[in-house]
Parts: C-alpha cells; structure tokens; sequence
C-alpha cells in the first residue's frame, strides 16, 4: 500500500467517525475499502446518483454531491426569440492533479476556456447589445439514469467505487481517484445539458408555432446552438473505458435526448472529426436507425480493435488540409442529400489533426482546421440544425501549448461568431421586409 493511500484512508476514517455521512460516501477503492457506521453501509454505492434529480430545465439541479456552487444557473429567458441561444458549458472547476510526468494535457481544459470567454467578452463589448444570448454554465454531473441510458449499471458502480482492475486502469489511461470521478461525471453531464438546453429552446418554438399561428416559419427563429469545453470522449464502450474516456459524453447525451425530447428529436447525427475513429460510439449505436455516426480519421491511427460506424472515411497518414477538406465537404453533401429526417447534430471537434499535434500523425494547418469547422456549421446552418459542440483529441508537442490552444479555442471562437454573422443579416433581412 502506498504511503499517501494509508494516510488518505486514515484521515477519511477519522472524518467518518465525526460525521455519519462523508460527503456521497466514496470508497477509495477496492483495495482500501473503509469501515462505514452502519447506517452509512447501507448507502450503497450504486445508489449514489439514482437519488439525483433534475427538474425540466437543464440549469437547475438538486444533488447533494453537486457541491459546486456556480452549477446551479437560470436559464436566460427563452421568450426572447430575437436572438440565437448558445450556452456554453465547461468542467475545469473539477481539477484532477495527475502524476507528473503524464501524458494527459488536463490544463487545455482551463486555458482553452479561458481564452474563449476572454474573446467573447471583448467582442461583445464592441457591440451596442450582443446579438447572440450566450452565458458560460459549470458543467453538472451526470446522473445515474442519464448514464445507464447508455453503459453498464455494473460498470459505472464499479467506476464510482474504484473498484477496476490494473488493466482497466491502463486502458483508460487515468488512476483512480475521488477528483476522477467528478470530472468524468462532469464531461458528461455537461454535454447532456448542452444537448438540453438546446432542446428546451426547441421546444418552446415549437409551442410558440403552435399557439401562434401555424404559418409561422421555421426562419422566424434564431438557430440554437450550444457548446461544452469538454467532452467529446468517444472510446468509451457500454461497460469499459478506454484512450481517456470513462462514459461516451455524447452517447448518453443523444440518448437522453431521444428519451426526453423524442417528439421533435428523431434522428441525431453524430460528426467525428477527431483524428481517432469514433471507436465507443461506432459499437454503442450499432444497428441504431435514429443515431447516424460518421467518423472521418487517421487509417493509421487505430490504438484499439477498428469499429464500424455508419459511415467510416479513413485517411492518410501525413494528409494535408486540401486532401482533408475536399473528403469532409464530400462525404457532408453526401450525408445531406442521403440521411434524410436529421434533427440534431453533435460536433466532436478534435484538433489532433494538426500537423503540431504530438499524437495525431496527420498535417493539417491551423487554417485547415478552421476550415473544417466552418464546413460543419455551414452544413448545420443550411439545414437550421440544432447543434451541440464537444470538445476532442489535442495533444501539445514539446511544451508548446499554443498551437494546440489555439485550435480549441478556434472551434468555439468560430461557432460564436458565426451566429454572429447569422443574426446580423437575419436582422437586415427582417428590417428590409417591414
């Protein structure tokens, strides 16, 4: 046992003995299980989130474990149909101190956001009145049964207990710990809230059309998009993790979408542009009618078994940005004209394409991918797609972050002033025609 595991057992037993409740009563782990007062055993792990409520909106939250304080928000007001809604959620208040020397670049997550907000913040300041309705929202933890839409009752308790085995702990790539599980629980709730808030603005259109007038045009409203600086961890499978992903963040949020919203949310399409296959979700959706996955990634890049999605587009390795953006803006026509019925779009916006990115074998230029991104709002925009953004693969090469920043910062950036544009000549137009 290591000398920090046994202290950590003793304090937390010393606090236990002062409290009859310890927080959500984690364990630290199979190995190092702690002798609860009674009453306390009886709280079962797997009990640990059942007990989480959300109410309609996905900005109001009761959950013990839900200890940080900016998670509960109120939506802006959904009345105001003037203008495009774009909330952006992130998750870097749940910081996990990893072992030195890991290869996992966890403050992208704060410095990213950073850089976005700081953007957002300026530009709005140049303008009168900001054109679009966007705030910045702490991401929330998953639920219990947001998460067992999508994996394992047995493996999500056994991820909450810490009760892995070495080798699952490889595969993931992460030790184990209580900070852990807060942000894998965060990465998801995040995008699902995403995902919902969105669709609570859906919803209030539709309604509106209803009550209003039936000639009301879809065009009469703003498109609704939103974000989460996170996410995006699409190697998760139903009941193991593998490549730093616990829960497939999008896999869940689709699915409680579909569950929750299912009367104007048919068919979901998930784009994966991260250099890696979309390998979890490939499996977690097969045979699945109304979750189309396409994922266009590195032929040579495959760290685990190649997956089938619906549709699979490999690239070279080395592939430039030419190459890259001829094949995405085909392979997006193609989906247009051929996946009739979509209705909601998620966005998994790896930049370890980048030629600069450590891990990602391919050669794309920061302007090239800044390119794809606009291909993939303007196939949403064309369509007045609901759209959710998540967060992927980039890994900074020799200590410099700042290529890698920037392309994540890039991806959100783009997405707000594209909405941007979208509002203004949706106001011309609608000044012209009065």
């Amino acid at each position: 046992m290591r000398i920090a595991s046994f202290i950590e057992i003793m304090l937390l037993s010393l606090i236990l003995k002062q409290q009859y409740i310890f927080s959500r009563g984690w364990v630290v782990g199979r190995k190092h299980m702690i002798a609860y007062p009674q009453q306390q055993q009886q709280r079962k792990i797997s009990t640990l989130l059942k007990d989480t409520k959300r109410t309609t909106s996905c900005f109001e939250y009761t959950n013990e474990f839900q200890d940080h304080p900016d998670v509960k928000r109120t939506a802006p007001n959904h009345r105001d149909i003037s203008k495009p809604y774009f909330p952006v959620f992130y998750n870097d208040v749940y910081e996990v101190n990893l072992p030195k020397g890991h290869r996992f670049p966890m403050e992208k997550y704060r410095k990213v956001r950073e850089i976005v907000q700081q953007h957002y913040d300026i530009e709005e300041a140049k303008e009168l009145s900001s054109k679009i309705m966007h705030q910045f929202c702490v991401s929330p933890l998953a639920t219990w049964d947001e998460l067992i839409t999508t994996h394992s009752p047995e493996y999500i308790s056994r991820f909450l207990q810490g009760d892995q085995t070495e080798s699952e702990l490889r595969n993931v790539g992460f030790p184990w710990s209580i900070e852990g599980v807060k942000r894998a629980l965060s990465s998801t709730g995040g995008t699902v809230a995403a995902a919902c808030a969105v669709c609570d603005v859906l919803l209030h259109h539709h309604s509106n059309k209803q009550e209003e007038s039936s000639s009301i045009n879809d065009e009469y409203y703003p498109i609704c998009w939103s974000a989460h600086v996170a996410g995006g961890t699409h190697h998760a499978f139903y009941d193991r993790g593998e490549g730093f992903c616990i829960f497939s963040d999008i896999a869940v949020a689709a699915n409680v979408i579909r569950q929750k919203y299912g009367s104007i949310i048919r068919k979901i399409l998930i784009i994966d542009l991260d250099v890696h296959q979309g390998n979890g979700n490939a499996v977690l959706f097969q045979n699945r009618q109304d979750i189309v996955t396409f994922s266009l990634h590195c032929q040579g890049n495959y760290f685990s078994k190649k997956e089938i999605s619906d549709l699979d587009i490999e690239l070279p390795v080395g592939c430039t940005d030419e190459t890259y953006l001829v094949t995405l803006r085909h392979w997006l026509k193609q989906i247009k004209q051929e996946s009739q019925g979509i209705d909601f779009v998620f966005f998994q916006a790896g930049v370890d394409i980048l030629k600069k990115d450590r891990l990602g074998k391919m050669a794309l230029t920061a302007e090239g991918v800044k390119r794809r991104n606009k291909l993939v709002y303007d196939f949403c925009s064309e369509q007045r797609l609901p759209l959710v953004i998540t967060m992927g693969g980039g890994y900074p090469s020799n200590n410099d972050w700042t290529p890698i920043l920037k392309a994540h910062a890039n991806v959100y950036i783009q997405a707000y002033e594209y909405l941007e544009d979208l509002q203004r000549k949706r106001e011309m137009l609608l000044s012209d025609s009065h």
